[in-house]
């Protein structure tokens, strides 16, 4: 084909990308008044759009899909070119948002704070928006026993936590 490019050069028109904002209120909206809460929703820049969801209890796959059809509804023809991923944050993996600090009182945890230090025991509760009380827990003396626990909460302000996480424990 003289003085034209080949059909396929020929870039199609696209629907627009949506943004991480857009999903997260998209989101919001969805969820308001329910026990599931948003803890990430991002768009990466490959094209697929990952949303996080957690409950105050546990969720449920059902639910997953539910929130999932929510989005293709909400955005419609806006998700075509988007690879929507919808699940739970994994056990282990770090809290985002305050609200899991809330769900997993009285838990194990694992928190790495700003000093370097690792301190592991039960999330006993949350300060507002100002940090968590810890009941640590110490390895114990003789070989065999359990683990101990303080018996006074430490108090961790949030501004000294980098990353606090659930301990999976096999009774």
């Amino acid at each position: 084909m003289k003085g034209g490019e080949p059909l396929f050069f020929v870039p199609r028109p696209r629907a627009p990308m949506i943004t991480s904002d857009q999903l997260a209120q998209a989101l919001e909206r969805q969820l308001a008044g329910t026990p599931v809460f948003v803890v990430t929703a991002e768009v990466r820049p490959s094209g697929k759009a990952v949303v996080e969801v957690d409950n105050d209890t546990h969720i449920s796959l059902t639910e997953l899909e539910r929130i999932n059809r929510g989005l293709r509804d909400a955005f419609g023809a806006d998700l075509d070119d988007v690879e929507l991923e919808v699940g739970s944050p994994g056990m282990g993996r770090p809290f985002r948002v305050l609200r899991q600090y809330h769900k997993h009182v009285g838990r194990l945890v694992q928190v790495k704070r700003t000093d370097g230090h690792v301190l592991e025991g039960v999330l006993e509760s949350v300060r507002g928006t100002t940090g968590i009380d810890l009941r640590v827990q110490h390895a114990a003396a003789v070989k065999g026993r359990l683990p101990k626990l303080d018996k006074d909460p430490t108090a961790i302000p949030f501004a000294d936590i980098t990353d606090t996480r659930t301990l999976i424990t096999f009774k």
